[in-house]
């Protein structure tokens, strides 16, 4: 992307912080993208498959791409306003002092799963439902928090404010402590018909309401970035921080996708395939599917239902790695030469757990049908296949629920957006086109909304969207692909996972037994 030479109007900058890298984008007020600055996530191990954040890390690695892009702008470029958008279900634990109590547990960090059986225990995962709209999922903010006060006692006495990944950010920007409804969706503390923080909840878990930051809508302005802060970074006049919200939903906004009958998928090292709604959907399918639900707030009310793939790009690039972190260019040519159905190969893509619509913490990541012909190509191929294919279940089972009905478009955005191969494989598996977001930093974009929102560029949300000169492409399925996806999608893909279900449970019963006879070594 090339970057301008001189502005013309408000620069509005978007922050990401994602799981693989950090980014600062900035753009134009039409959206317009003028330059870019990365630095990758700092993180740390936990143990044999945890991970961790140093929350000040993670803000340092902010600040030098904040330092970077204000010296790629031309002197005195009138930064309006910055929002940050990042990863969810990350806590961190904040002292009196406005300091890092602790370090933070990445999102995909299963080491919560004795938490979440505990405050299951304690509340019920019926009642949990009911209130928050969601599964009870380990990795959820909640579980996070009473590992924290299980395992770093004195670090949570002193902690006065447990805040997401963006609002830790933002804090360190303005100095003001809020959360957004999309956040705060994924922490399991949100009563989401009432869209206030769940007295019942946090009561019977003996946590302080306290602990939790005001709820704002997205844009929200908390205020400047803090003087002294502005001038280190180089900013000619502090811009305003607006409250963000989580990636895939900061997506959407950018997307124009907040509103119903528009399916977003957001291809990330994650992937989210979302759809806006009017009302919450307590209805026991959304539950017995392991789909995902939340709250936005912007200038209107709504609510979004969806489901994930926890290894997405991640698969991607985990089967990368295993062929000496083969270029991607070279991947899809050798893959496009492979025909529909991987020579027999399917991939099933739950290299972290299974979520929607056949939720399984134990279920396993799988080929199936390898022959000795299988090379890199095809399993490459396969890969993309398996998870396209993973898509369509979740998008099935979302339009199966009452009142929700087949969507009338899908949008795509993200990282993986940008393999061709990819879209006409997932456009043929669906058996319809989809518009691919030409932006590919489309939660950045989203983000930059947000900040020229609290800068009050625009009165809603709406009119910043209607202002975007944004492009979409339209990817069509590949005909003679059609027949061979449905097939397989019947036949084989469908039937999978429960197929493997039993194989998969008993071997996570012997890891577990070869993981205690190492403990008592």
């Amino acid at each position: 992307m090339a970057e301008r030479s001189a502005t013309d109007g408000p620069v509005l900058l978007g922050v990401d912080v994602g799981t693989q890298s950090i980014r600062v984008l900035a753009f134009t007020a039409d959206g317009r993208h003028l330059a870019t600055a990365s630095r990758p996530t700092p993180s740390r191990p936990w143990g044999e498959s945890g991970v961790d954040y140093d929350p000040d890390a993670l803000f340092a690695a902010v600040e030098t791409c904040l330092r970077e892009i204000v010296n790629k702008l031309p002197s005195g470029a009138p930064v309006a306003g910055l929002a940050v958008a990042s990863v969810g279900e990350t806590a961190v634990l904040v002292d009196a002092d406005g300091r890092a109590a602790a370090p933070a547990i990445a999102w995909f960090d299963r080491r919560t799963e004795q938490a979440a059986k505990a405050i299951e225990a304690r509340i019920g995962a019926a009642r949990l439902f009911e209130l928050t709209g969601h599964r009870l999922d380990p990795t959820l903010g909640l579980c996070k928090l009473w590992w924290m006060r299980e395992h770093w006692p004195e670090a949570f006495s002193r902690a006065r404010r447990v805040l997401n990944v963006a609002d830790w950010i933002a804090f360190r920007l303005s100095g003001v402590a809020a959360t957004d409804f999309t956040l705060a969706s994924r922490t399991l503390a949100l009563d989401l018909r009432a869209r206030t923080w769940s007295a019942e909840i946090l009561e019977a878990l003996g946590l302080d309401a306290r602990l939790y930051a005001p709820l704002k809508p997205n844009g929200a302005p908390l205020g400047p970035v803090r003087s002294d802060l502005a001038a280190a970074l180089g900013f000619a006049k502090p811009p305003i921080v607006g409250v963000g919200g989580h990636d895939h939903l900061c997506g959407l906004f950018a997307a124009g996708a907040a509103r119903p009958g528009a399916l977003l998928d957001s291809m990330g090292t994650a992937e989210a395939i979302l759809r806006a709604t009017d009302r919450p959907l307590i209805d026991a399918r959304v539950d017995a599917h392991g789909l995902i639900q939340g709250a936005i707030a912007t200038n209107r009310d709504l609510f979004y239902l969806g489901g994930a793939i926890y290894s997405s790009g991640g698969a991607v690039e985990w089967l990368r790695s295993l062929f000496g972190g083969a270029a991607h260019d070279a991947l899809i040519a050798e893959a496009r030469a492979v025909p529909p159905g991987a020579g027999g190969a399917v991939f099933l893509p739950h290299l972290a757990y299974a979520g929607a619509p056949e939720p399984d913490a134990e279920a396993r990541g799988a080929f199936v049908g390898l022959r000795a012909e299988a090379n890199r190509a095809s399993l490459y191929r396969a890969t993309l296949e398996g998870l396209a294919l993973q898509m369509r279940r979740m998008s099935e089972a979302i339009a199966a629920l009452p009142g929700v009905g087949r969507a009338s478009e899908i949008r795509v955005i993200g990282g993986s957006s940008r393999n061709p191969l990819f879209l006409s494989i997932k456009a043929s598996v669906l058996g319809e086109p989809i518009l691919a977001m030409d932006e590919a930093e489309s939660t950045a974009l989203g983000a930059a909304l947000l900040g020229g929102l609290a800068a009050g560029l625009w009165p809603d949300l709406d009119h910043a969207v209607a202002g975007l000169e944004r492009r979409f492409h339209v990817v069509e399925p590949e005909r003679i692909w059609i027949d061979v996806y449905a097939e397989l999608y019947e036949k084989v893909f469908r039937v999978l996972q429960g197929e493997l279900k039993t194989a998969n449970h008993q071997i996570a019963m012997l890891e577990a037994k070869s993981a205690a006879r190492g403990r008592t070594r």
